[in-house]
């Protein structure tokens, strides 16, 4: 009885033994599994965090910009890339892009501006506005001026239309509407205010939404050129007037050699070779707005403007 006693009592500890070490191991497995879960959820929230931090930063990063699928915004902001350089999911970005009110905006670090294949017109600077040239994506023109840039142009291609047609000189007059706008409550003026190859060509105003207005005629100047004249004519390379029909007729007319042309007036009107349409520049006003960014000019005042003007070409062969 006392040996079987002990036998029984042996096995008793045995399986107490047993069951400690059992219940030690699953003790553990229990805890490596909260740990590991605890740390699934950690990562998983980390992850979700920084989702979206990017979805509320929108980080462009160079291999994106780069790419083959990625359209660049027709409008452009520069901006000091120190303005996020403490975010952790901007970290090696060159910008970021946002929706002004229905239009896509690049806002691009000043840093990576000799990087990226644009061309400023004029020179980049901080918090300035650019929009895209309509002949050309990889020239941008800052906002402030796009429409006096345009109108320089216009006037130097119709000298070389000129040119290239052997006249012996060419006159152009411009004449641009003074626009009144009116509102419920008060009246603003827009009206010539910069100097452009010696007389008179942008105009300025303040914006307003549900706006109208009126206008009238006024001669603003005039510019003549004079040249020695030749029969070697040339077809001339258009851009603004490439679709006006009375540009091409002329340079159908004296390329003609058995009557050709020797001189016409011809009124070619501003909507035919317009900067942009007046929903583009209203557009561009209300992204600007949305943004808190001050602009030196108003885009829709500006386009009505260039809509109503009127540029009087005289060429003598």
């Amino acid at each position: 009885m006392k040996l079987k006693l002990n036998l029984d009592v042996k096995k008793g500890s045995e399986a107490v033994s047993d069951a400690l070490h059992k219940t030690s191991e699953f003790g553990k497995k229990v805890s490596s599994e909260v740990q590991k879960t605890a740390k699934e959820i950690t990562e998983k929230t980390k992850n979700e965090n920084y989702l979206r931090k990017l979805k509320k930063y929108n980080p462009l990063f160079p291999d994106k910009y780069f790419g083959n699928d990625f359209n660049i915004p027709n409008m452009i902001v520069i901006v000091d890339d120190a303005e996020r350089r403490d975010i952790d999911v901007c970290d090696g970005a060159i910008g970021w892009t946002s929706n002004q009110n229905g239009m896509e905006v690049l806002h691009l670090y000043d840093e990576f501006i000799n990087d990226c294949g644009i061309q400023f017109i004029p020179a980049p600077i901080c918090d300035s506005i650019y929009y895209v040239d309509r002949f050309d994506r990889t020239r941008f023109i800052q906002t402030d001026c796009i429409f006096s840039k345009a109108h320089e142009e216009r006037l130097a291609e119709l000298q070389n239309i000129a040119y290239s047609l052997g006249a012996k000189s060419c006159s152009i007059e411009i004449i641009e509407s003074i626009i009144e706008k009116t509102s419920n409550k008060t009246t603003s003026a827009i009206g010539g205010n910069g100097i452009i190859n010696g007389f008179n060509a942008n105009s300025s105003a303040k914006s307003e939404q549900k706006s109208s207005y009126k206008g009238q005629s006024q001669r603003m100047g005039k510019l003549d050129v004079q040249f020695v004249g030749s029969e070697d004519v040339k077809i001339p390379e258009l851009k603004w007037f490439a679709y006006d029909n009375n540009i091409k007729n002329l340079i159908e007319m004296r390329c003609n050699s058995t009557n050709s042309i020797k001189n016409q007036t011809l009124i070619l009107e501003g909507a035919v070779s317009a900067t942009m349409s007046k929903k583009t520049a209203t557009n561009i006003d209300s992204a600007i707005n949305k943004m808190g960014i001050k602009g030196k000019c108003d885009m829709e005042g500006q386009a009505i403007t260039e809509n109503h003007s009127k540029l009087i070409f005289d060429i003598i062969f």
